[in-house]
């Protein structure tokens, strides 16, 4: 994976650190166009607030938050497309992933790679304790690979810093976070390839006309 899609991803991501919640979109789906006709639609869990959303050049992040200050320890949820890497191997991303934290934590978790019967893949990578600032962190990566970008939707924690033997979240929590972000689709409305179902088409149509991110209020899926 080239270092320029990398850098820009961690670019956007220096500016998660500094946004700030918006109103709470209970329920809403965020869509994320690909071009010709590709999306990747993700539908929130309740009581989560979009906080950001940013492009640097072919990537775009959005993120959200509990919509709740007091639940800041809950962490975020985020929605990345990467474009030019479709019909790239997920294996590689996780990889470049994986070997990108190496180089900022003192230890690195990798999870199990496990592909879904619809196709997507998942894992979990975790940093220890991040060499800048001394804190841990914990993610969960749902990932689908289109025509034209890979798209990932991660559950991320902060954490105290800990020793990989020992994750400092409960079973319970992990669960959680992975139905957070279960329902990740990924389908074409020119009919190429997944044809996207007709209530989602119908609530996207003549609404997208570039790249940017839709949300779509509950009810609009």
């Amino acid at each position: 994976m080239r270092m320029m899609v990398r850098g820009a991803a961690l670019a956007l991501l220096a500016g998660l650190a500094v946004s700030g919640a918006a109103a709470a979109e209970t329920g809403s789906t965020l869509v994320l166009p690909g071009g010709n006709g590709e999306i990747l639609a993700l539908t929130l869990p309740s009581g989560w607030a979009r906080s950001f959303a940013g492009t640097e050049g072919s990537t775009t992040i959005v993120e959200w938050r509990k919509d709740d200050p007091a639940r800041a320890v809950d962490g975020s949820i985020t929605v990345t497309r990467i474009g030019g890497l479709g019909n790239s191997d997920p294996a590689e991303f996780i990889r470049d992933s994986a070997e990108a934290l190496k180089q900022a934590c003192d230890d690195v978790v990798e999870g199990q790679v496990r592909t879904d019967p619809g196709g997507t893949v998942r894992t979990a990578l975790g940093c220890t304790k991040r060499i800048s600032d001394g804190q841990g962190e914990m993610q969960l990566l749902h990932i689908a690979v289109g025509r034209e970008a890979i798209y990932i939707a991660r559950r991320i924690w902060p954490l105290p810093a800990y020793d990989k033997a020992h994750l400092p979240l409960s079973t319970e929590a992990i669960a959680a976070g992975g139905a957070d972000i279960d329902d990740l689709r990924l389908c074409n409305l020119s009919g190429i390839g997944t044809t996207c179902p007709a209530g989602l088409a119908a609530a996207v149509k003549d609404q997208i006309t570039d790249l940017s991110p839709l949300v779509l209020k509950s009810g609009g899926q």
